[in-house]
């Protein structure tokens, strides 16, 4: 029996088998620890889902399931992560019999022994004490009839397990919302203390930088390899050579160096690492037909981000997300974002200047706009305190002052003026979208034209922007199943996809609601409905009137 996985055995006997097949063949045969598992991280998320009584419609995939687990908060997202690179790698393996290096087997396997361990902590034993991980050894082969025979056994267990799985559901009828609520609470502590490899770190990097639309993979795509930067490729190079150090990733557009990225283990605090990249930034030089930009102030390159691969969370902020800085402006200070820029999106926000931008909003006259005195003030407020650098803003105002009227406002001048690219316009209601579009169509602006005849502007019934689009109005239901139920994964919005979100009534309570159309009342309740609208917000920069 396998020593990692052992501990599964008296209570789930078939993922320890499965674990142990995984180990044994991680030296001779990798693909075959990566293809088992794929296997058993979705043995365990139909354990996960039995035992929160959730049942699956047929033909329900490993994707759908995580996304179930995940959008309902039964999984952190350290642990979702997890089951994401595997599920990913498991399929190239599945899919590819010559798929697998021994690194990344290991890398994976040590990432699915976490997992086990979470999930005992969870479901099998509160005071469960895991033991230590223990490194595989080189094991023999195990021959192509031994495999056969065991993948045979697992066929037979698994089939045996959708009976005790049944079972599971039916005895979780019976569980209490405290003990469920326990297990949430269990399920947030055994993350917060996780500590992953540098190994592991990189797999999720990559894996994060692939989903942004980078070409990534650290152990393929390394200088040290041959890989250099091409016309027409958007290349995240591993361990690039600088004069006192390496870069553990540099990000190129074509042959153009525009970021660096320092990737350290989880237990790191992460701005430390920025001065790092600060440092790296400043010692760049050229190795071949590569273009290195006429330095901001000391820095060769614009655009520095540090991680250890670990979501972003605020009670664990130093060691936590994605930290960027952008070194055009000394001024300027890291923050954390919760994903990776794509490569448009960073092409864009480098051709973006915003002192331009700010000293065309101070010169605009408010004249056309017809606006009452205390609506110019709210706008002069929001757009002082975005050259102040804040990023969180809200506007408070009577019912019937003309909140919306005031927005339309604000929006036109930000657009026109460049200071945002593209503003995601979020209401809780249809109704309330409905009203909104109608008041964009009607308003009159500059020279009496509305501003969808000025500026493009999709509604709510458009599932994405299109490149045009400088406005988009959505509710908060519809851009969640774009974040967490989308068949497609390039369909899920990026962080850059909007630069601004203006939140409509965001005061708005269910408590007092005396009607909710059947959109609505997916919210469970006021909290549901503010934890939503955060999982929302979060991606992007948030600005709320209300």
């Amino acid at each position: 029996m396998s020593h990692n996985f052992r501990f599964l055995e008296e209570k789930w006997e078939v993922l320890a088998r499965v674990g142990e097949t995984a180990e044994r063949n991680v030296y001779e045969n990798p693909n075959v620890t990566i293809s088992e598992l794929r296997k058993f991280a979705e043995t365990i998320t139909k354990c996960i889902l039995a035992l929160e009584n959730i049942r699956e419609e047929k033909g329900t995939d490993q994707q759908e399931r995580l996304k179930v687990l995940f959008y309902d908060q039964i999984i952190p997202k350290e642990i979702y992560d997890l089951f994401t690179v595997i599920r990913l790698k498991g399929n190239l393996a599945v899919h590819n019999p010559s798929y697998g290096e021994v690194e990344e087997a290991k890398a994976l396997l040590h990432m699915a022994f976490r997992i086990a361990v979470w999930f005992m902590e969870v479901y099998g034993d509160w005071s469960f004490e895991p033991p230590a991980y223990v490194e595989p050894v080189p094991r023999a082969k195990m021959r192509e009839e031994e495999l056969q025979r065991v993948i045979q056994l697992y066929e037979q267990k698994l089939s045996k397990l959708e009976t005790e799985l049944e079972k599971m559901r039916t005895e979780q009828l019976y569980v209490s919302s405290e003990e469920k609520q326990k297990r949430r609470e269990i399920s947030q502590r055994a993350v917060i203390d996780m500590e992953l490899t540098e190994a592991e770190t990189r797999l999720l990097i990559d894996q994060q930088l692939q989903q942004a639309g980078w070409e990534a993979d650290s152990e393929k795509l390394r200088f040290s390899k041959g890989v250099r930067p091409q016309k027409g490729r958007n290349m995240a190079i591993a361990e690039w050579p600088l004069r006192n150090g390496y870069a553990d990733y540099a990000l190129f557009f074509g042959l153009e160096l525009v970021g660096i990225i320092e990737a350290k283990r989880a237990s790191k605090d992460i701005p430390s690492d920025i001065e790092q990249a600060k440092e790296y930034a400043k010692s760049v030089i050229r190795h071949g037909n590569e273009i290195i930009h006429e330095p901001w102030g000391d820095y060769f390159v614009p655009f520095l981000f540090a991680t250890n691969g670990r979501p972003y969370l605020k009670q664990l902020e130093q060691k936590s997300g994605i930290w960027f800085l952008d070194a055009r402006k000394s001024t300027n200070h890291p923050r954390p974002l919760q994903g990776w820029y794509t490569p448009q999106g960073l092409k864009e926000l480098l051709d973006q200047d915003i002192e331009r931008s700010e000293q065309l909003l101070r010169d605009e006259k408010f004249d056309y706009l017809k606006l009452r005195p205390y609506q110019v003030k709210a706008i002069q407020a929001v757009e002082k305190a975005l050259e102040e650098k804040k990023r969180n803003m809200l506007i408070a105002m009577a019912t019937g002052t003309g909140k919306t009227r005031m927005a339309i406002g604000l929006v036109y001048r930000l657009i026109k003026a460049n200071r945002f690219r593209r503003i995601l316009f979020l209401v809780d209601r249809k109704a309330l979208g409905e009203q909104a579009e109608g008041a964009f169509k009607e308003s009159k602006l500059e020279n009496f034209l509305t501003f969808t005849e000025i500026y493009h502007l999709q509604s709510l019934y458009d599932q994405k922007p299109d490149n045009e689009t400088r406005v988009h109005i959505a509710t908060v239901q519809g851009m969640l199943k774009r974040i967490f139920y989308n068949d497609r994964a390039e369909d899920v919005p990026p962080i850059d996809q909007y630069d601004c979100i203006i939140v409509d009534e965001a005061h708005r309570g269910y408590t007092l609601d005396k009607e909710m159309d059947e959109v609505e009342l997916q919210f469970r309740d006021h909290q549901d409905y503010v934890s939503k609208y955060r999982k929302v917000s979060t991606i992007l920069t948030l600005f709320a009137s209300g």
